[in-house]
C-alpha cells in the first residue's frame, strides 16, 4: 500500500511539473516563434494542425485548427444562453480557442466596411466597463475592405480575449470572431492575429498572412 502511495505521489508530481513546463515563460516564448501557416505548431506543447477552410458557399475563407468541428445548434444555445448567439462557432476538446461568424441581415456597402469597427465601439461602449477595446484595424485588398475590433469582455466569473472581423459578403455584413479565456492572452494572441490576418475572400489569390500590429503593449487587467 504504501509503495502504492509512493507512486501515485510520484505520477501526480511529474504531471504538475510537466504543467509547469507547458506554461512557462521560456516555453511560451519558443512556441510564439512558429506561425500558423507552417502547418503545424505547438499550443502549450500540444501539437496543432492548421489549414485553411472556406464557408458561406465558400466565399470566404479562414485558417483554423484541422480538427476544429462545428457545433450543434443546441451545443451553441448551451454555451451562449444569455442570447446573441453566432450562426456558427468551430472548436475541439482541448484548445481554449473558439471561431465562427454570424451573416447578419444588415445591409452595409463595401466602402463603408472600414467605419463599421466605430458603430461597433460605440454599441460596446454603452455596456459599460465589462468591455474593453484594445484596438482596431483594416486593411483593404484589391476588392473588398476587412476591418476589426480587439476587446477584453467581462463576465461574472472571468475574461474572454475576443477578435472580431467584418466584411461585406454579398453586401450584407459578415461578423466574425475569434476568442478565448484572457488567461491564455500571451500564448494565444498571436494565434488569433495570425487566423484573422488569413482571412479571405475567395475571389482574390493573395492574401495578407502578416498579423496585424500588437497594439497593447504588455497591457494587463
Amino acid at each position: 500500500m504504501a509503495q502504492m502511495d509512493e507512486e501515485l505521489l510520484r505520477r501526480r508530481e511529474i504531471q504538475e511539473e510537466f504543467e509547469r513546463e507547458r506554461f512557462s515563460e521560456e516555453n511560451i516564448a519558443e512556441e510564439k516563434t512558429q506561425s500558423i501557416f507552417d502547418g503545424t505548431i505547438m499550443i502549450n506543447m500540444v501539437p496543432t494542425a492548421f489549414s485553411e477552410r472556406t464557408f458561406l458557399d465558400d466565399k470566404v475563407a479562414i485558417w483554423m485548427p484541422e480538427d476544429f468541428t462545428e457545433l450543434s445548434p443546441q451545443e451553441i444555445a448551451m454555451s451562449y444562453p444569455l442570447g446573441n448567439k453566432p450562426d456558427k462557432v468551430y472548436m475541439n476538446s482541448y484548445l481554449d480557442l473558439a471561431t465562427g461568424y454570424t451573416y447578419t441581415r444588415h445591409e452595409v456597402p463595401e466602402e463603408y466596411m472600414g467605419d463599421f469597427p466605430k458603430v461597433v465601439r460605440i454599441a460596446l461602449e454603452r455596456m459599460g466597463p465589462k468591455v474593453r477595446i484594445l484596438s482596431e484595424d483594416m486593411r483593404s485588398t484589391e476588392k473588398h475592405i476587412i476591418s476589426s475590433i480587439e476587446m477584453i469582455s467581462h463576465t461574472i466569473t472571468e475574461a474572454i480575449y475576443n477578435l472580431m472581423y467584418f466584411a461585406s459578403v454579398d453586401g450584407r455584413v459578415l461578423m466574425g470572431f475569434i476568442n478565448f479565456n484572457y488567461q491564455n492572452m500571451e500564448r494565444y494572441q498571436s494565434i488569433a492575429q495570425e487566423m484573422l490576418a488569413s482571412f479571405h475572400f475567395t475571389d482574390e489569390k493573395e492574401q495578407n498572412c502578416e498579423p496585424p500590429s500588437n497594439h497593447l503593449g504588455g497591457e494587463t487587467l
